[in-house]
């Protein structure tokens, strides 16, 4: 989960601790994932083998240098 906070908020930061200060009605604020729940399937019911298709991704980026 990725989470964007006003730079204000953020109170310490080491390289192992981030500290923020987050206001109590953000953590009480219902979220809305209606549209993640419309990406969730983008390949559902598609008929496509993911991994193919990564692989042929790929192939199309790969360089082939004559020496």
């Amino acid at each position: 989960m990725i989470v964007t906070l006003p730079a204000k908020a953020l109170k310490y930061l080491d390289s192992k601790i981030v500290r923020v200060e987050i206001d109590d009605n953000l953590l009480k604020r219902e979220s809305d994932y209606r549209a993640v729940e419309k990406a969730k399937g983008l390949f559902f019911g598609k008929k496509i083998d993911g991994l193919e298709y990564q692989k042929q991704i790929r192939k199309e980026w790969e360089r082939k240098i004559a020496l």
